[in-house]
């Protein structure tokens, strides 16, 4: 089985690269290579083989805003690179840290490139959304009707990006990082001695990014008893952002005070009226936390 995994040095990417190495010949889409040897360094070399092809999101964008999108441009270059491929995992996006940096970028690459690749790849393609199309005020838990209702320019642009040719999860996600720290649980992870806050009425019930791998494996290798195209929500137990720091801190043993602060409400919590989440058997917040690397 050959699989093209996009941003495979991200923070998604990197996890389903450790879930998939040695069940799958990979060819890594990657913009920076000299991070290959962070992955190497954490998962240890390919078992199954690998192939890394240079791709960066900023040249299609570039090609498109010079009128050069198509066949003979920078993506068209990197489909020929590519080849034929049984699936293609896209763990590419623009995160919350660095949406404004480039608004107009931010929107090509998030909500314009996915329907670039679905059109290209189909069904092939697994695509992962976010919980942030929602406002997380009303409404929820939010299912797959439910109407989208972002609140920045991240959520909107993510909203844009939702095809539904090919099999588009929608979730939200923690994870180990290689490097960048940007996440939520790298960032916990570096606060010893200090005193943190955490959102006791802020609620969410994501994944990590590990058992997001998991699952692509596990729809790649049984592509017949799952949906091969449409939106669907995936999702695990609730807990609130309080709680989700206290249990990084016990996990990671982080010498630091987590305070619960009562003032924020969100509830971006997702439900759903589709079967794939029960078909998953989507285990609970602690299991997957505790599954992470130490």
């Amino acid at each position: 089985m050959r699989v093209l995994l996009l941003g495979a040095t991200g923070m998604l990417g990197s996890a389903v690269y450790g879930v998939l190495k040695d069940k799958c010949e990979l060819v890594l889409g990657v913009r920076n290579e000299e991070k290959i040897a962070l992955l190497d360094q954490v998962f240890g070399r390919a078992g199954g083989g690998r192939r890394i092809v240079p791709f960066d999101g900023a040249g299609v964008y570039q090609d498109y805003v010079s009128k050069r999108g198509g066949a003979n441009g920078y993506f068209g270059g990197f489909l020929k690179a590519v080849g034929e491929v049984d699936y293609v995992i896209n763990a590419i996006g623009v995160t919350i840290p660095f949406a404004l940096s480039d608004p107009a970028q931010t929107f090509f690459i998030n909500g314009a490139l996915p329907h670039l690749l679905a059109r290209e790849f189909g069904e092939k393609l697994i695509h992962i959304t976010t919980d942030c199309v929602y406002n997380g005020t009303e409404g929820f838990p939010y299912d797959e009707k439910s109407p989208k209702t972002p609140m920045d320019i991240y959520g909107l642009s993510k909203s844009l990006g939702e095809p539904a040719e090919c099999l588009t999860i929608r979730t939200s996600i923690i994870g180990r990082e290689l490097n960048g720290f940007t996440g939520l649980l790298e960032w916990f992870r570096r606060q010893e001695g200090q005193t943190v806050t955490g959102f006791a009425e802020h609620y969410w019930n994501g994944i990590t990014t590990q058992q997001f791998g998991r699952i692509c494996q596990q729809v790649m290798e049984s592509r017949n008893g799952f949906p091969r195209r449409g939106i669907y929500h995936v999702f695990s137990t609730p807990v609130s952002k309080y709680e989700m720091l206290v249990a990084f801190q016990k996990k990671y043993r982080v010498k630091c005070t987590v305070r619960a602060e009562y003032d924020k409400k969100l509830n971006r919590t997702l439900t759903t009226c589709r079967e794939l989440n029960e078909q998953l058997k989507t285990p609970p917040f602690h299991e997957m936390l505790n599954a992470l690397p130490e």
